[in-house]
This record gives C-alpha cells, structure tokens and sequence, in this order.
C-alpha cells in the first residue's frame, strides 16, 4: 500500500511539473503503429454473455494498433485516433472443474489525447470476440461481447510506454513500443 501511494505521489508532481500540450495538435509521438505486451485480468458474464457462467480469469495479451487519423476528431486538441486488434489468453478460474481457457480478441477504436510530453490518455469502444479454447470443438458457443475501456500511458520516449488500460471485459497492464 505505501508503495503504490509513494508511485501515485511521485507521478502526480511529476505530471504537475509538466508543460501541458493537449492544446498543441500534432505534437505526439509520429508513429504508424502501436504494439502492446500486458498481463491482464478478465471479468465477464452476467447480460452480456446470457446463457454461461461468469468468467474470471488471468493471463496474457498483446495488442497492435494502427493510427487511421494523425490529428484526431478535435482539431484544437492534441489528439489521434487509431483502430486497434488484440490476443488476450484468459485461463478462468471460477465456474468450472479444472482449468478453462479462452481466446479473447477485442476489436476497438483507440481515441487519444496526449495531455503532456510523458503522459497521454485514452478511450477505447468496441467489441471482443470470445473462443474457448479447453472444450471439444462446438461444445461451446464463441461469444460476442461489447468492450468499453479508459487507460493511460507514461511514455519514457518517443518509442517506449508504460500502458494501464481499466475497462470491461479486461483490465491490463503492460509496455508499448510505438512504431
């Protein structure tokens, strides 16, 4: 606990201490592409997934990006807008006898905002699509699920980020290399 506040202290007075340029359209990082490693935790069921148990479960992801606009919706505002894919193994832990494993691949459109040279946000809209993975072929339905997530970045340069994304169906966390 006294670490994670330490960390929140630290990174609010060095945010503090930031020249703001969400006001300074296109002056983020020139990149085509966004390719993203996490750990993740996974959450679902209830009336999105009608007719299975809960999910919960941990696991790993990736995620790639492509920007489809330099300069995003707002052209006042440092923004961009990209639409994004990603892979995300989901080993459940609750409902079932053993271990059951999904693919989840989320489909999003990634909007954001760089609030400053280091830090940016971002909100993610979309839809993932759910394969399990630990059942006979057909035993299982593959699902479709809608995704909604916010998440921000500390980019250590130009070309490396922390990434925290919290959001539904997948909370994560992990690095991103813009391309």
């Amino acid at each position: 606990m006294a670490v994670s506040t330490t960390v929140l202290v630290v990174s609010s007075v060095a945010f503090a201490r930031e020249e703001p340029i969400i006001n300074q359209p296109d002056q983020h990082p020139d990149y085509i592409g966004e390719l993203e490693v996490h750990g993740l935790i996974a959450y679902g069921g209830g009336p999105f997934a009608i007719g299975r148990d809960d999910v919960f479960g941990l696991g790993p992801g990736v995620h790639g990006n492509i920007r489809i606009l330099k300069n995003g919706f707002i052209p006042k505002l440092n923004n961009n807008v990209a639409i994004g894919i990603g892979a995300e193994l989901v080993f459940n832990a609750i409902g079932v006898a053993g271990t059951e494993v999904r693919l989840v691949t989320p489909i999003v459109l990634q909007w954001n905002f760089w609030m400053t040279t280091h830090w940016s946000v971002f909100g993610e809209p979309g839809f993932a699509i759910e394969f399990p993975m630990s059942t006979p072929a057909g035993a299982e339905p593959i699902y479709v699920t809608p995704t909604l997530s916010v998440g921000g970045r500390y980019s250590f340069n130009d070309k490396v980020a922390i990434v925290l994304r919290v959001g539904y169906p997948i909370t994560s966390i992990g690095v991103s290399f813009f391309l």
